[in-house]
This record gives structure tokens, C-alpha cells and sequence, in this order.
């Protein structure tokens, strides 16, 4: 079997690793988006207030009542806003995923910007107040970007290796 029928067949197990958590992250925020949709023209507050209020939670706490306050501020505008933005990441989430699951070259440029884009952004935010869960994040995205510039490195190395 020579190296170009081998590498066409073979499948990654990181970029089809990778894939995946791009499909579920873009599921997740599908969800989201779909679920703030919902929420235009309705009372946001009350109904967070009526959820408080089945879990047992007592209402009167200040940060239930931070909570409040700040949600009663938010308007449909805000809502469509929040939904579209939704939309729009869960559709390149998804792109990425199903890219990345079908070994596709653009799918890992792509990934490696978005991917990357966001770094700067999660480092500022571990700076202001770290925590594990933002430290994770950000070595998950480091570790994606270094494993696609890699594998992308690989590929346009390889091409340059078979003659023809």
C-alpha cells in the first residue's frame, strides 16, 4: 500500500476527536440559541423566579435578587441578539465538526482560527479571576490549535514529499 492510498484512508483519531467535540459543543449551543428564542416576549424574570421558586430556593437571597434585577433589564432586542449570535457559533461549531469528522483541509484552518481567535480572550479572563474550569478551557484550546497546525504541517510537508 504506498503513503498517499494509506494516508486517504486512515482516519485521525485526534482530528475525529476533535470533530466531535465541536458537533456536541455546537449542539450545546444550538440549544442555547433555540431556548433564548423562547424566551422573546416573555418575562424572563419571572419566569427565572417561578423556577427559584419549584426548586426551593429561597428567592430572597441577594444574589437571587442580583439575578433578578439583572434579568428584568433584558429586553426581546437583547433576546435576538443573544439568539442570533447563538445561531450563528452553533453553525460554525457545527461546520467545524462535521469538517474535522470528514478529514476535510479547510475544516482545520478554520478550526485553528476560531480556535485561536478566542485564546487571548480566555487568558484575559483567567487573569481577572482564574479558576480550573477557565485554565482547562484554555489548555483544551491550545492543545487543539498545536495539534491541528501540527497535523496541517504533516500534510502540506507530505504533499510536498510525493512527487506528481
Amino acid at each position: 500500500m504506498d503513503q498517499k492510498h494509506r494516508s486517504t484512508n486512515s482516519r485521525p483519531l485526534g482530528l475525529f476527536l476533535i470533530g466531535l467535540f465541536k458537533l456536541v459543543k455546537g449542539l450545546l449551543v444550538l440549544a442555547l440559541g433555540i431556548g433564548v428564542l423562547k424566551l422573546i416576549n416573555k418575562d424572563v424574570d419571572m419566569l427565572f423566579l417561578k423556577l427559584i421558586t419549584r426548586l426551593h430556593i429561597d428567592a430572597e437571597h441577594r444574589f437571587i435578587q442580583k439575578v433578578l434585577v439583572h434579568l428584568s433589564l433584558i429586553d426581546n432586542h437583547t433576546l435576538e441578539a443573544i439568539a442570533t449570535v447563538s445561531l450563528i457559533f452553533a453553525s460554525l461549531l457545527l461546520l467545524e465538526g462535521f469538517g474535522l469528522i470528514f478529514q476535510k483541509l479547510w475544516a482545520e484552518y478554520l478550526t485553528v482560527a476560531e480556535t485561536a481567535i478566542f485564546i487571548p480572550f480566555e487568558i484575559y479572563e483567567i487573569i481577572r479571576h482564574a479558576t480550573i474550569t477557565k485554565v482547562s478551557i484554555l489548555t483544551i484550546n491550545i492543545a487543539i490549535v498545536i495539534y491541528l497546525l501540527l497535523a496541517i504541517l504533516r500534510k502540506s510537508l507530505a504533499r510536498k514529499a510525493i512527487p506528481g
